[in-house]
């Protein structure tokens, strides 16, 4: 790795593999802002090569304490790409557009445990 590139930051080779180079912003169509956190805002999105719907969480890392977003998000990524479990979201992939990720993963429906959980 050259000198001028600091570990962990975009172009640093181990970090530039976490995320897709694809623009979000073509890929993803109808974002409906869903709920907002201390990150970021959660989007229903229409994933345009898939023609399914997903949630996007985009998070920004410009600003004040920029440095600890990034380092966020490259844990938040890391620990979805292992996440491998029926019970659980699955992750689709993180973009990266003017220092905002966009992260999908798939949509959980809401009310799905009414089916399996039993009333007391």
């Amino acid at each position: 790795m050259p000198a001028s590139v600091r570990t962990g930051t975009p172009k640093d080779s181990e970090v530039s593999e976490l995320f897709y180079r694809d623009d979000p912003e073509k890929l993803f169509t109808d974002l409906r802002e869903i709920g907002h956190g201390s990150f970021g805002a959660v989007y229903f999105a229409h994933d345009v090569r898939s023609n399914e719907v997903v949630a996007i969480k985009k998070m920004s890392f410009s600003g004040k304490q920029s440095n600890e977003k990034w380092q966020d998000i490259i844990k938040e990524v890391k620990f979805l790409q292992k996440l491998r479990h029926p019970n659980t979201i699955e992750y689709k992939g993180c973009y990266l557009r003017e220092h905002t990720a966009w992260v999908s993963v798939n949509i959980v429906i809401i009310g799905f445990l009414d089916c399996v959980v039993f009333p007391l």
